[in-house]
């Protein structure tokens, strides 16, 4: 999720809040900003779970902007391979370059 500073600062400001400690945040929030009027955009770039639970073909014609769920897969790496604007980008002094394929 990404919010504007005026979104939150609207959020903050309203009486709006979870019901419960395991409330699903997403849909409570989402209604939230609903009822205030902000509107919710959906981008299918912020991806729920690991790339490598995705098809190569899914993310070969995009780019994404995020993964979640990062068991069993270095997200540093997940960064630098899918994220990071240069992927010769230096990591610790290093530069990195990792291969799709691997993950």
């Amino acid at each position: 999720m990404v919010f504007s500073r005026t979104a939150v600062q609207k959020l903050l400001a309203s009486k709006c809040r979870c019901y419960s400690m395991d409330a699903p945040d997403d849909m409570v929030l989402g209604m939230c900003f609903s009822g205030l009027g902000i509107p919710i955009t959906h981008s299918p770039l912020f991806h729920q779970a690991r790339p490598m639970d995705y098809p190569k073909d899914y993310l070969s014609h995009q780019i994404p902007v995020s993964f979640h769920k990062h068991w069993n897969i270095d997200p540093v790496k997940v960064y630098f391979t899918w994220l990071a604007p240069n992927s010769e980008e230096s990591h610790n002094g290093k530069k990195v370059g990792y291969n799709r394929e691997d993950l």
